[in-house]
């Protein structure tokens, strides 16, 4: 998780203060002794914000297994197991400074009664973590 983080959720753009250590690469207050080392020479983050990128992480890919695993997430069907995951990740995304639920494959955003799951997105320099309307990923699948 931590090189995960070190490296993929650091924002592209850092003030002086942030490159150099003193200022939180997420939040842009203050590092003290607790502050986290993020792999780069110098760049640290705050407790708080580390933390929030952690919880997001573990509760994307705690999520994405449950839909591996269930089959009713599979065919598009409810499933209040699946749907816990899913309310207990959203409640990491603004924590953790992400962006709403967004569709990967239609680009719309994702509504609260929509059906939806955990994606693995293919970017041109590297996979990230996104999300699908259950019925996109499926569509997509049968009209191959």
């Amino acid at each position: 998780m931590h090189y995960l983080i070190a490296y993929y959720h650091v924002p592209p753009s850092l003030s002086e203060a942030q490159h150099a250590g003193t200022t939180c690469v997420w939040c842009g207050s203050p590092v003290g002794p607790d502050a986290v080392d993020l792999e780069y020479p110098g760049r640290r983050g705050c407790p708080d914000c580390y933390l929030a990128r952690i919880r997001w992480l573990v509760t994307w890919y705690d999520w994405q297994q449950h839909v591996l695993d269930c089959t009713p997430c599979r065919q598009r069907r409810t499933c209040h197991v699946g749907r816990g995951r899913r309310v207990q990740h959203e409640l990491t995304i603004a924590p953790a400074g992400k962006k709403p639920l967004s569709c990967a494959p239609c680009g719309r955003t994702v509504e609260a009664a929509e059906l939806a799951m955990p994606v693995l997105v293919e970017g041109s320099a590297h996979s990230h973590l996104g999300y699908s309307h259950t019925h996109c990923v499926t569509e997509r699948v049968t009209s191959r």
